[in-house]
């Protein structure tokens, strides 16, 4: 799989690279497959576990700052981009869910 299309009729279609697509089928315990769904009964949980997993991250990257800036701080001085998080990548997804848990639709994916 190179890409991976999220369709719901809840929103618009969202396009995904695998790799990313696949960290997120296993953060909500999911085979990763050609093609499935997420049932209008399995989109809470789903959308529960993958804002757990952003949140996560977003307290390790907080941890990892506060480490950054005691070492700017000792004289490193270097400067390193910024990480693309999950959080950013998984974005367009958690509103997807959070419609399609308001609307009670499922969730598809394909390649």
């Amino acid at each position: 799989m190179a890409l991976v299309v999220f369709r719901s009729k809840a929103a618009g279609e969202i396009f995904m690279f695998a790799e990313t697509a696949r960290r997120i089928f296993e953060i909500i315990g999911r085979q990763e497959s050609a093609r499935g769904v997420i049932t209008a009964e399995q989109v809470p949980e789903a959308l529960q576990k993958l804002v757990a997993a952003v949140e996560e991250e977003k307290a390790q990257l907080k941890a990892a700052g506060e480490d950054a800036e005691l070492q700017d701080k000792q004289g490193d001085g270097t400067v390193q981009p910024r990480p693309i998080t999950l959080g950013q990548r998984a974005f367009p997804l958690i509103e997807m869910l959070r419609e399609a848990q308001k609307m009670k639709v499922d969730v598809t994916w394909g390649i």
